[in-house]
């Protein structure tokens, strides 16, 4: 009866230590991705930005693609992490150096009001003070989604499937795989200078200066080795054009996920709430010589980032609050 007793105490405390390190893993991604995409959607009208997004205030991403575009990024932060292993206490303040690469393309779908995106990513996260968290990761997404050719602020909803991979560094050794099926909408209000309301049109980026925005999707995320899971998103965002060369934006994303039953029968969930505040600057044309040369270094702009995740959950000891703020270089190419 001791060694059984014994036994289930300690399936229980492996388990429970499995669904924490669930909870973080899951939590951390969900804010690192919007993190990224945070920096991307800033509504930069130079440097071009992937042609998907986690914001419905990203530039043109509810406009229709005339014609098939390829762009390649890159995103190059250097922060600093106040709880880099995401525990509930006496977390590892840590710098962290995050650089991701990305691929994306568009295009019509025929004559139908349909959009088609295609993106690939590679990203890095190592932590100067919190080498055990260290992480690979590659995935992408492929993305259909209405837009009206004549209003691109109308209601615009998709459907998503995006993958990914994590590993030990440097790649070697594969963790874990998840397979994301999101359904969702995006819906944007543009307001001129004078903080009038941009009329309708097909593409109203050159006369927008500040804009609101609400992203809303369910998710059913399928994950191996472990637990798969269901979301829901709420993500208010909000931009601002201060001038040719600044720009500013706000978003909060508003989350909760639902796991799967475990091998005790429990089903645990995680409730998060990340607002996320970035300030750009666009690096002038006029510095490389010209438009050519600015083209050809990927139109360079300076972000300062400063985000506050909160999650709460029911795995025990599985909720944790974490601050980062982030310096980051963003460069982008369009083919």
């Amino acid at each position: 009866m001791r060694i059984a007793f014994g036994l289930a105490l300690i399936c229980a405390a492996a388990l429970c230590g499995q669904a924490q390190a669930q909870v973080r893993l899951e939590a951390i991604g969900d804010a690192q991705d919007a993190m990224n995409d945070a920096l991307f959607a800033t509504p930069n009208k130079t440097t071009p930005a992937p042609l998907a997004n986690l914001y419905a205030t990203a530039p043109d991403l509810e406009a229709q693609i005339p014609a098939p575009q390829f762009r390649a990024n890159a995103l190059l932060p250097l922060g600093w992490n106040s709880n880099a292993n995401e525990v509930n206490q006496g977390g590892i303040a840590s710098g962290q150096w995050r650089p991701v690469g990305t691929l994306s393309w568009a295009a019509p779908v025929g004559d139908l009001p349909l959009r088609a995106t295609v993106t690939g990513f590679a990203e890095t996260d190592r932590y100067f003070r919190a080498s055990q968290v260290d992480l690979d990761k590659s995935g992408g997404s492929a993305r259909l989604q209405y837009v009206d050719p004549g209003n691109d602020q109308a209601f615009s909803p998709y459907f998503a499937f995006a993958p990914r991979w994590d590993f030990s560094p440097i790649f070697s050794n594969q963790l874990s795989a998840r397979q994301d099926f999101n359904l969702g909408f995006n819906k944007r209000f543009n307001f001129d200078g004078a903080f009038r309301p941009v009329g309708v049109a097909g593409n109203t980026s050159a006369a927008t200066v500040l804009s609101f925005g609400l992203t809303a999707f369910v998710q059913q995320r399928l994950r191996e080795p472990q637990t798969s899971s269901q979301a829901v998103f709420v993500i208010p965002s909000m931009s601002y054009v201060l001038s040719p060369d600044w720009n500013a934006s706000l978003a909060l994303e508003l989350l909760g996920r639902w796991f799967d039953r475990n091998g005790f029968g429990a089903a645990n969930h995680i409730y998060e709430v990340q607002p996320i505040a970035t300030v750009e600057y666009v690096v002038p044309a006029s510095v490389f010589g010209g438009e050519g040369n600015a083209a050809l270094f990927g139109h360079p702009a300076f972000d300062l980032q400063g985000s506050y995740l909160k999650c709460w959950s029911t795995a025990p000891g599985g909720g944790f609050a974490q601050f980062q703020a982030v310096a980051a270089l963003k460069l982008g190419w369009r083919f």
